[in-house]
């Protein structure tokens, strides 16, 4: 018998790798090295190059800030809450990862949520509500030196400021020239006009003057030096007020606001209205928005700096928006009207935001007693 050979297997995946590798030119080698070379580097700078930032280099909170905002008194021309929609886009703009949401509540809803629990961080409130919020509050480390100082003064409470004015009304008189002679103003209170309506034939009294729950238009009134008899109708709102006034039924002169003054002016534009005669009343206003700061917010840094920015003079002078006043920036109209009350609210007296429900009640009456004293 012959010797049996042993054959052993060949090895295929060795056979296969010799192949590959003699497929492998210096070409293909010399490309691998550089692709390796090219990686290496990679691995090595990558833990030192800038990092794309995910946030605002100055930002101190990332998250949504909640500004209330109640509407305590009619203000100029469109809506103060799509106001401050804007200008909060434009803060968040300059702060990556910050977002204001502006919630728009009337008193009782306000105090509903106050009493449920529920918190703000930013509160846009006026005198009435100021007193019922205080307990709230922050006492706020904010640069308002622009702030004209008879505004800057009616946020404070011992020594301390709570509430920053960001934009103010007045109050003025308008009476139709056909109906009232010479000085507005100083005839308001004596004027009376007889006019056929129909059949019947109506006198006019002097004075339609309309309330909210918390103003004094009669101290506009008496401080700007107006004497007479009138006796107020306090049910009377600032709405109804103009529509009678419009509807000429009811008096020779209107005492409004700055929201008269936007409604009045555009009739006069269309041809609704004949000629006006006209008055401010800057000595006094309450008509002011206020922002005070939540002192159970988190997020105190970004609020004041929120309360800062609405102070700039690109947010100021965006109140013009809303037909309003700026509390730190003059000459934003040049409608006679809107200038000559501009040009008086540096010097009006304007009362603390915090007065409690019986002071106003009580300036109310002051001011009553002080028009009808002959």
């Amino acid at each position: 018998m012959g010797k049996i050979k042993i054959v052993k297997p060949k090895n295929k995946q060795k056979d296969k790798k010799v192949m590959h590798l003699k497929r492998l030119t210096p070409q293909l080698i010399a490309q691998a090295l550089v692709v390796v070379a090219i990686a290496g580097v990679f691995i090595f700078a990558m833990p030192n190059l800038p990092q794309r930032p995910t946030t605002d280099a100055n930002a101190t909170y990332q998250g949504v800030i909640n500004l209330w905002l109640v509407d305590s008194f009619e203000g100029g021309s469109g809506s103060r809450q799509s106001w401050f929609t804007k200008r909060s886009a434009q803060f968040e703009s300059q702060n990556k990862g910050v977002f204001v949401c502006v919630t728009a509540l009337t008193e009782s809803q306000l105090l509903a949520k106050l009493a449920d629990g529920q918190k703000f961080d930013l509160l846009c409130f006026s005198r009435g509500v100021g007193a019922k919020v205080l307990q709230n509050l922050a006492p706020m480390d904010v640069d308002f030196g622009g702030v004209l100082d008879n505004f800057a003064q009616s946020g404070r409470v011992h020594n301390s400021t709570y509430a920053i004015p960001i934009f103010v009304g007045t109050y003025c008189v308008f009476a139709r020239k056909s109906q009232q002679n010479g000085d507005v103003l100083a005839n308001c209170l004596t004027t009376t006009f007889t006019r056929k309506v129909g059949k019947n034939t109506i006198t006019l009294a002097p004075l339609v003057c309309g309330f909210s729950g918390y103003n004094s238009p009669l101290t506009a009134l008496a401080k700007s030096g107006v004497k007479g008899a009138f006796q107020p109708d306090y049910s009377t709102t600032q709405y109804t007020a103009y529509e009678q006034f419009v509807a000429n039924k009811s008096a020779v002169t209107l005492l409004g606001t700055q929201r008269d003054m936007y409604r009045l002016g555009k009739k006069l534009e269309l041809g609704k209205m004949e000629e006006l005669l006209f008055a401010p009343l800057t000595a006094y206003t309450d008509l002011v928005s206020y922002v005070g700061i939540s002192k159970h917010t988190s997020n105190l840094s970004i609020c004041q700096k929120y309360v800062q920015y609405l102070l700039t003079d690109t947010v100021q002078q965006s109140v013009r928006d809303i037909s309003m006043f700026s509390v730190t920036c003059q000459n934003l109209y040049t409608n006679e009207w809107y200038s000559a009350c501009e040009s008086g609210i540096s010097k009006a007296i304007v009362p603390n935001v915090f007065a409690d429900e019986e002071s106003i009640l009580d300036a109310r009456s002051s001011a009553l007693k002080e028009i009808n004293s002959q």
